[in-house]
């Protein structure tokens, strides 16, 4: 009543009485409905399941005797809660049974409850979203996130709003962030031209000189390369961990702050047309900011611009030090020539792909035609307090004659109010920032540090750090702007576009037939496969893990060319589900397929025919089945593993997880070690079953280890084999595993059961199974994960009969990729009522 009494005071002043008095009066109601209600939940539970989820028995980790009352915050427990219930998978069967009745009554109350306390109806931005806000809005390419601590996660995804807290350590952080965006721009004074170091490398009569004179400006400078006159510095190829990248010492002003902008323009020279194109690495004060692939020819040199905070970077009491090398990512061979690495002329080539590089005499050879890729460096540019003019030029905004005075300030102030709140704004909603900068003027600041602070307020709004979601009552329903942003986020992971803002603003966002076109549209673009593929498929996937790549020798040279390969080792799999996504392939292609993505790199590391080039691509597999489909995949067979070995274990309970939506419960505490004296000499099927003779891993271990061993044909870099070892042995040096089986060897185990008792003795058996049996669960899985990471919460009861419609919807096109995206996309759990109805 003291509650009650005191809305009453507080609503004076907000509300009439008699509003007041009557939303008293609906809370008391519905607080007494609730206490009513809740018996229903509470009952159940105490008749039929606190046996084994009690004080004394948790069955599987859950304990239900402690719930008193339907929480929002308890909203996943209930929907698994419902989702047992509904199944008929509790209670056991051995257990005393609810009537028909009463499961009906249990199911209609969770459900109600669901409906009546929504999640929450915002959440703020996410690491990389304010990352790709700040650079859509300051038109500068900077990792703002990068020193940005990382975000929560809900069921391994960082789009769910009950962990993204507004904390004030966060808060300290997003003012720091937007402070050195705003700092790195200029308003009206000119910006910061003077290049401090600039070389034309190409016209220079004596390019190894030219770079010399830097040494006039501060810089500490030894010229590596060989100068070309008319042409530039050639940077000669090295294999990773030799040591002969051209690097400089920059100095930089004595805060050690603002932004270093590097800008590059670069070609390779090859003698033959067979030889691979090498990749540049751009190393920043310690850091890699980019090691991609140069394939442009002398005459068309390709520019390359960096910028980078120099806040982020350990600066030296010298300046800053950045190195550029021309590294060569894969072996390869030229007809003629030997292998330069004579090391041990009995090994074999390493790795059994092929020569590392041809071994010739640079001397007696002319430079155009040694056998090797150069990297030919035009023309470099560097300034270490850059800022840039906004708003950029290639906006095209139309603004009024540039003067620091009060009406080009608000121009620009209600610019970037638009650009940051991602909708128009009206005069009033400008009036504070405004008002804010004429205070600045007022206490002696320049215009462009007082609009500097209006601009940094701006990005401290919650119209800004907010994102709105469709969950709660306080969702902004029928908001087109609303609703443009959130699809944006979704599929391009930052803000939307002209043409978007475009339709919202017209009200025709909401007419199904122009949210259709717009959400493919967006599908369609490049900015989806960085902005929605790359970060879904990674935390869907668990991609983010440490991989192993192994030789039979330490000493082989393949391992110079494993940074590459597992970046495309990881790359593959988001490639995959890109090349899906575009051409709308079944989901039953997860796993099993006649195609997959590889570069030079994979194909190799698979044994695959070559593919020339480090980009990615679609190729025809030829008549095999081992590299079909998604879960065959070396980047992620080879991170699940464990100290070195296959672990079937974890093998298992990934694929039950992430892939066929069955994840098993968290192990229990009292899981005991096994007796090293019982498992010497054993096979790994044999220790696991002695494993399993504990009642408390049996619960779990007698479903994920058959699935685990199908995929006991993988190595631990993913590569195909038909037979292991009694032992492995494994060195280790400075990183570099060498992984040798000894004793008897033996054909691979690859037996073992599905969750439903289905048998196979080979993996082409296990993927047919899955096939033909799985599809649908793997497809809810996937309708899960991207309800979750749309809405901002895991779907709950209503959300699941949505997905269960969406499934039935699309079982005859085999869950096509595309088609459960846009069915998403368009489903009232992301929409709710900001669809208009066709008449």
């Amino acid at each position: 009543m003291v509650m009650f009494v005191d809305f009453l005071w507080r609503g004076r002043n907000h509300l009439s009485w008699f509003h007041a008095v009557l939303t008293c009066t609906l809370v008391f109601f519905h607080f007494n409905l609730a206490d009513g209600a809740e018996n229903t939940g509470t009952r159940f539970l105490q008749q039929y399941c606190t046996n084994c989820h009690g004080e004394t028995i948790q069955e599987s980790g859950v304990r239900v005797d402690q719930l008193a009352d339907y929480r929002p915050g308890e909203r996943n427990f209930w929907t698994m809660i419902h989702q047992k219930i509904q199944r008929g998978e509790m209670p056991p069967k051995t257990a005393v049974q609810p009537s028909a009745k009463e499961k009906e009554a249990m199911l209609t109350w969770i459900r109600n409850m669901q409906i009546q306390q929504p999640p929450v109806g915002f959440r703020r931005l996410n690491r990389r979203e304010l990352a790709a806000s700040l650079r859509e809005i300051t038109g500068l390419n900077i990792d703002y996130g990068f020193s940005m601590p990382a975000d929560g996660t809900v069921a391994g995804f960082d789009t769910g709003a009950e962990n993204l807290p507004d904390s004030p350590d966060g808060v300290a952080h997003w003012l720091t962030m937007t402070q050195r965006a705003v700092n790195a721009l200029s308003f009206f004074e000119p910006p910061s031209t003077q290049l401090q170091f600039s070389a034309d490398l190409q016209s220079a009569k004596d390019p190894k000189k030219t770079l010399e004179a830097w040494k006039q400006g501060g810089a500490t400078i030894k010229v590596k390369g060989i100068p070309r006159v008319g042409q530039g510095l050639w940077l000669e190829p090295k294999a990773l961990g030799e040591r002969d990248e051209f690097s400089f010492t920059i100095p930089v002003q004595p805060s050690r702050t603002g932004v270093l902008r590097l800008k590059l323009l670069v070609s390779v020279h090859k003698s033959r047309p067979e030889l691979p194109s090498p990749h540049l690495w751009v190393d920043v004060a310690g850091q890699d900011i980019d090691f991609c692939e140069i394939s442009n020819p002398p005459d068309r040199p390709r520019e390359l611009i960096y910028e980078v905070q120099l806040d982020d970077l350990a600066v030296q009491d010298k300046g800053v030090k950045i190195s550029l090398s021309n590294k060569v990512e894969v072996p390869y061979a030229v007809n003629g020539y030997e292998n330069d690495d004579r090391s041990n002329p009995n090994d074999a080539p390493p790795g059994g792909t092929g020569l590392f590089r041809p071994k010739f005499d640079r001397k007696s050879l002319p430079l155009e035609q040694h056998p090797a890729p150069y990297l030919v460096l035009h023309a470099i540019e560097l300034n270490t307090n850059y800022n840039a003019s906004w708003p950029p030029t290639h906006w095209q905004v139309k603004l009024p004659e540039k003067q620091p005075n009060s009406e080009y300030a608000a121009r620009l102030i209600g610019l970037w109010q638009e650009k940051a709140w991602r909708r128009p704004i009206t005069a009033e909603e400008s009036k504070p920032f405004i008002a804010l900068y004429e205070q600045q003027r007022k206490l002696g600041l320049s215009f462009d540090a007082a609009v500097r602070a209006a601009c940094q307020s701006i990005l401290m709004t919650t119209q800004f750090r907010f994102l709105g979601s469709p969950g709660g009552g306080n969702s902004p329903n029928n908001d087109p702007f609303q609703l443009a942003s959130r699809i944006s986020f979704d599929m391009w992971g930052g803000p939307t576009d002209q043409e978007l803002l475009n339709v919202a603003a017209s009200g025709k966002l909401s007419e199904p037939k122009q949210l259709n076109r717009q959400i493919h549209r967006l599908l369609e673009s490049p900015r989806c496969k960085t902005g929605f593929l790359k970060p879904f498929t990674r935390q869907w996937l668990e991609l983010d893990q440490p991989i192993t790549i192994t030789s039979s020798h330490i000493s082989k040279q393949d391992f110079r060319f494993a940074r590459h390969l597992k970046e495309s080792m990881k790359a593959e799999t988001t490639a995959y589900i890109a090349e899906m996504l575009s051409k709308n392939r079944p989901i039953s292609e997860l796993i099993d397929s006649n195609w997959t993505m590889l570069n030079e790199s994979l194909a190799y590391h698979y044994q695959l025919p070559p593919v020339v080039g480090a980009e990615l691509r679609k190729v025809n597999l030829p008549g095999t089945f081992q590299r079909g489909g998604l879960i065959a995949h070396a980047g992620i067979q080879s991170m699940l593993c464990w100290m070195g070995d296959n672990w079937v274990i974890y093998r298992g309970v990934w694929f039950a997880r992430a892939i066929l939506d069955m994840p098993p419960p968290a192990p229990p505490l009292e899981v005991p070690e096994l007796d090293p004296a019982r498992t010497k000499g054993k096979t790994y099927r044999e220790i696991l079953k002695i494993h399993q003779e504990d009642r408390h891993c049996a619960v779990c271990h007698k479903n994920i280890d058959p699935l685990g061993f199908a995929f006991q044909n993988f190595d631990i870099s993913g590569r195909w084999r038909t037979e292991e070892f009694e032992n492995y042995k494994r060195s280790e040096l400075d990183g570099k595993i060498a992984w040798v089986g000894s004793g008897k060897s033996r054909p691979v185990d690859s037996v073992g059961s599905l969750p439903r008792g289905e048998t196979f003795q080979t993996y082409p058996e296990f993927k047919k199974l899955v096939v033909s049996h799985y599809s649908n669960d793997i497809a809810r899985g996937v309708l899960k994960k991207l309800f979750l990471y749309t809405t901002g919460y895991p779907p709950g009861v209503v959300e699941m009969e949505e997905i269960e419609a969406i499934l039935k919807a699309n079982a005859k096109n085999d869950y096509s990729l595309r088609d459960l995206v846009v069915s998403t996309l368009l489903s009232k759990a992301f929409l709710r009522n900001e669809l208009k109805v066709e008449k």
